[in-house]
């Protein structure tokens, strides 16, 4: 069996360590010449959106057959609202490196494969290897082809500015900030890679290009943050849907799939996933609707939890922070097995939309 896979990105290379596990060598086109990121950042992966998989890397080791490491555990939280500040402990979940190093998700998927051929500096028309090839998997990490091909229907579009920063950082703790006036319905975090380097991000919403850059200078003065800062960046970064997520002899996965969530923008957990999924479907003939299913159903969730959470403002951030701290609420969470993408957009709606009162 002869398969193609358009892109050496997260689904890429998980789609092709499980055909090795099934005895297929694919063949990968990766438009860049290195496996890795172009601009250094820390993601993070958070039991609170990942409720239903649980622990991550049990479940990429259990579920998946994949072995990959987190360069930290997330045990710490600190959310800040316009007007309120908010810091819990626990267990919510793992910090993992993104950049070129050896420890990077990608490089280390790389690392593992064995029988697979990657051709650098070839983008791959899918067109062309879906004559060439028994299957072709497009995992080049946006939408453009499903776009194309019509199966896309966009949801959310935000421009992300991020920036490695140096200062001092507890190396388990994530920080987040929600505020309209800088982010709009989007949001700013700070993933640290040690105690000494982190990657800070803003997401915004419903603006250009050209805006980016007044964003984040307002984010930065807003919030009166003074690291040293280098390697700035700025990316568009997309949530949709994708339906069907197969034509013909064509799989879709990753982000070229829609399944970075319309809620945080995470796509990692579930760009892996449908990497291996695609590889199972192919190799075993499995319906890969079916196989993608449960992410389609948490997707369609999370989208129905961030239109309501659009209807926020800052009153409404800051009653959310003050209750962060409850006990109680600290377990609903971020530890009990109930649905809280369900749960919170109830509450949303019965919440006060009275303008509150900025910084």
């Amino acid at each position: 069996m002869r398969v193609a896979i358009v892109g050496a990105g997260l689904a890429g290379l998980s789609c092709a360590h499980e055909l090795e596990r099934h005895g297929i060598s694919p063949v990968i086109y990766e438009r860049n010449s290195f496996i890795g990121e172009q601009h250094p950042h820390v993601s993070a992966i958070l039991e609170i959106v990942s409720r239903e998989q649980g622990d991550a890397i049990k479940y990429f080791k259990k579920k998946l057959a994949l072995d990959i490491q987190p360069i930290g555990k997330v045990k710490g939280i600190i959310h800040y609202s316009p007007n309120k500040v908010k810091e819990i402990k626990g267990d919510f979940g793992y910090f993992f490196e993104r950049d070129k190093s050896e420890l990077d998700v990608k490089n280390q998927l790389y690392s593992k494969l064995k029988n697979t051929q990657i051709l650098f500096n070839e983008y791959g028309d899918y067109e062309t290897l879906s004559k060439e090839y028994d299957h072709v998997l497009i995992a080049n990490g946006n939408n453009n082809y499903t776009e194309e091909l019509g199966c896309w229907q966009e949801w959310m579009n935000t421009y992300v500015k991020g920036a490695r920063v140096y200062g001092d950082f507890d190396p388990e703790t994530l920080m987040v900030w929600i505020n309209q006036d800088y982010c709009k319905k989007g949001y700013a975090y700070l993933t640290p890679f040690d105690n000494k380097r982190a990657a800070l991000a803003l997401v915004v919403t419903d603006i250009n290009e050209a805006e980016v850059d007044l964003y984040w200078k307002l984010f930065l003065d807003t919030e009166n943050i003074r690291y040293a800062i280098e390697e700035e960046f700025t990316l568009n970064h997309k949530s949709g849907f994708v339906y069907p997520h197969k034509i013909k002899n064509i799989y879709f996965a990753g982000n070229s799939a829609g399944v970075i969530d319309p809620f945080l923008g995470f796509g990692q957990m579930n760009a892996i996933a449908t990497g291996v999924l695609a590889a199972r479907s192919i190799a075993t003939g499995a319906d890969y609707e079916k196989l993608l299913k449960p992410i389609v159903k948490s997707h369609l969730q999370l989208h129905e939890f961030r239109k309501v959470f659009d209807r926020a403002n800052h009153l409404t951030y800051d009653i959310i922070m003050s209750s962060v701290g409850f006990p109680g609420i600290r377990h609903i969470l971020y530890k009990s097995p109930i649905n809280v993408v369900r749960l919170g957009a109830a509450v949303l709606k019965l919440l006060p939309k009275k303008k509150g009162k900025n910084r």
